[in-house]
């Protein structure tokens, strides 16, 4: 596989060159497929995905983060895997370099200076000129395309957030801290969005959820990946996406890639 950034992903190689990587988001259908099989193939997740890493088996072979709040308040968890885990890379904002104490060759700071629903926005395979793109999952494509990959089959993502759902949460507004604008605190072990109740569990924080705006997100991404010589293949059952992706059984998936 060719590296698009040589320089700036030095190092960053993917399992046996193979083009083909899995992006494992942590929605609730990701419990309807076999992750354990995945442990030879090139992954990518991402925030909390590290509570499930010794139930999966294994480590992905990227890691990423891009939400100010959670990387708050998951920095020594993400510093511990830094320094001990086998994740080949690590991909963060760039003014996250505060809360790392771990640095070493496997860190990738990126300053996502532009957003996707700005005036003359464009899909970049430039580290400096890559921008944010709604949510962790959709802003990942084009550094997957970066690294080399032509194929990214889309786990665990289904665009179905029920904020109505949501209980014991308090909710705080911090104006003038736009990293903090508005704050969910979670109180209990309980969160029906993601794949497991204690993925934002007692004690953790993160940003009030943008659904329309992760869908709209991806809704970007489906119009310009094929420009880019990639292919997407959605493998999230019930996933909102359906609409935006052609659609591959898991069992098919990991025969094929």
């Amino acid at each position: 596989m060719q590296n698009i950034l040589e320089k700036e992903f030095k190092g960053i190689k993917s399992m046996d060159n193979n083009e083909t990587v899995y992006l494992l988001g942590n929605g609730p259908s990701l419990n309807k497929v076999d992750v354990h099989q995945l442990k030879t193939k090139n992954t990518i997740s991402f925030n909390r995905a590290f509570i499930a890493y010794e139930d999966w088996g294994f480590d992905p072979t990227h890691y990423m983060v891009v939400d100010p709040v959670v990387m708050e308040n998951t920095a020594d968890d993400v510093n511990r895997m830094i320094a001990d885990s086998k994740i080949q890379s690590f991909f963060f904002r760039k003014r996250f370099d505060k809360y790392l104490s771990e640095r070493n060759e496997k860190v990738k700071l990126i300053d996502f200076k532009q957003r996707f629903w700005e005036r003359g926005f464009r899909w970049s395979s430039d580290l400096k000129r890559m921008g944010m793109i709604a949510n962790v999952g959709a802003t990942a494509i084009p550094v997957l395309c970066a690294l080399g990959y032509k194929r990214v089959i889309i786990l665990g993502t289904d665009c179905n957030y029920e904020e109505q759902n949501i209980k014991n949460v308090s909710i705080v507004e911090n104006e003038g801290e736009p990293d903090r604008r508005i704050v969910y605190k979670s109180e209990g072990d309980n969160d029906p969005n993601h794949f497991r109740p204690d993925y934002f569990g007692k004690g953790t924080e993160y940003s009030k959820p943008q659904t329309q705006n992760h869908f709209n997100g991806w809704k970007f991404i489906s119009k310009t990946y094929k420009k880019k010589g990639m292919e997407i293949l959605l493998c999230s059952p019930g996933s909102r996406l359906a609409s935006l992706f052609p659609e591959i059984e898991f069992e098919e998936a990991i025969k094929k890639y």
